[in-house]
């Protein structure tokens, strides 16, 4: 009985130490379990606050890099500001130190011609701007070819003729219907009154004398035959009549049209509409037989206004009343 009991106690011996084996491979198995996990868990919480650190480092470099940049313009526009405040600083002191000089010489500045002012901010002084007027002659102008004294002279207009104005230039020149030029100084918006009709038209109450006993020989052909010498007229010539629309007229004041070689302007006071007048030496060159059918605000007394295209010189010539 001691020898089975010893057995026992032995086989009891080992089970237990067998267990307490097995127990404490278990336990060490989780300690070594617990372990790998820690060791996995923390390495990937070390790699996480690496790449946290990397961005953090990379966005604050991007921040110093904003800031400098930041402070580099601002530093640049101070510069330049300070730089740009010189000129002005300097420019200030010049106009206080010049201010006595011009106030001495403002009165000369306040005085010059708004024409020359023009000239100055226009690129081409000369250049023609549309500009539609009816003017009126204030002395003799030259009629030239173009704006300025350097062109040619196509013929003296006189004072008191009426102007049809198309164009205006910066440097104070008037283009005409004609397409020529006159200064605008010498023109006036209102017709002006002239004397030259009662310094060289003799006396409109004289009664008029025959051709046969006073009369100059004719020219261009004519026979001056029962008609009645009225004197010496100043012939001058008119064209198309400028319309307030731009375009032009050629309707008279008695309702017919304008026709070069019979249609003329004249005094009606003098020469009634209708009546068929005499001019010697023709002017145009024609047979000198012309129609009283237009009249205007500057032909007055011994004027004689021939309708005419063209360009042709104011002359005087001898004037008889046919029939």
């Amino acid at each position: 009985m001691k020898f089975v009991d010893s057995t026992l106690k032995d086989k009891l011996s080992r089970d237990r130490l067998r267990m307490g084996v097995s127990i404490v491979a278990v336990v060490v198995l989780n300690i070594l379990v617990l372990i790998g996990v820690y060791t996995l868990l923390d390495s990937k919480s070390r790699a996480e606050r690496a790449r946290r650190n990397a961005q953090a480092d990379v966005m604050l470099e991007a921040v110093e890099s904003a800031s400098s940049e930041t402070e580099t313009v601002a530093t640049e526009t101070v510069t330049s500001e300070t730089t740009d405040l010189a000129p002005v600083v300097a420019s200030e002191s010049t106009e206080t130190a010049s201010e006595s000089a011009s106030e001495s010489a403002s009165d000369e500045q306040t005085t010059e011609p708004a024409d020359q002012t023009a000239a100055e901010t226009t690129q081409d002084p000369n250049a023609v701007v549309e500009y539609y007027a009816v003017v009126y002659a204030s002395s003799d102008i030259n009629l030239r070819t173009g704006p300025g004294t350097d062109y040619d002279v196509v013929r003296v207009i006189h004072v008191g003729e009426q102007i049809d104005v198309t164009g205006r230039t910066g440097s104070g020149w008037l283009r005409t219907y004609s397409g020529n030029f006159i200064l605008e100084s010498n023109t006036s918006s209102e017709p002006v009154a002239t004397t030259t009709a009662a310094t060289t038209t003799p006396p409109t109450t004289a009664a008029p004398t025959t051709a046969a006993t006073q009369a100059p020989s004719s020219g261009g052909g004519a026979s001056i035959d029962g008609m009645t010498y009225y004197g010496t007229c100043h012939i001058t010539y008119y064209g198309p009549q400028l319309r307030s629309d731009g375009t032009y007229s050629t309707t008279t004041a008695t309702g017919t049209t304008c026709s070069e070689g019979r249609t003329v302007a004249a005094d009606w006071d003098i020469f009634p509409s209708g009546t068929t007048i005499y001019i010697a030496n023709d002017p145009l060159g024609g047979d000198g037989y012309y129609t009283v059918e237009d009249r205007g605000p500057g032909v007055n007394g011994a004027h004689i206004d021939i309708f005419a295209e063209g360009n042709h010189t104011p002359t005087d010539c001898e004037v008889y009343i046919v029939g």
